[in-house]
């Protein structure tokens, strides 16, 4: 069973603790800025970096997310009606539009697609 997107332990893990616990595992996660805000999707699940993504593949990310062993996961977008991968990591602390804050999971990849998931 896949742990919980708002777990606890998502939400109080520090980042530095999971890119390094990534790291000894072989993969690599740069620590993004927290710098770009991002708007929350209308069934309220996620949040796209403005004119990055849609929301649409936003839902499917997710439930890649939810369904498939990571942390790669293959999500198709209905714009383009391709298959993306998507590299996700949780402890993520997102600045959505209008000013709160959100712990959340971070994906990115595809077209320089960047999705959050809470």
């Amino acid at each position: 069973m896949r742990p919980a997107i708002a777990s606890h332990a998502t939400a109080t893990r520090s980042l530095g603790v999971v890119i390094g616990a990534l790291m000894a595992g072989g993969i690599a996660f740069s620590a993004p800025a927290n710098a770009e805000p991002f708007e929350v999707c209308p069934d309220g699940h996620e949040g796209v970096a403005e004119g990055r993504t849609t929301c649409a593949f936003a839902e499917n990310v997710r439930s890649a997310y939810l369904n498939e062993p990571g942390p790669l996961y293959d999500a198709y977008s209905p714009v383009t009606g391709e298959m993306y991968a998507m590299q996700c990591q949780g402890g993520f602390t997102a600045d959505l539009i209008g000013g709160a804050q959100v712990d959340s999971v971070r994906c990115v990849g595809g077209d320089d697609a960047v999705v959050i998931l809470w």
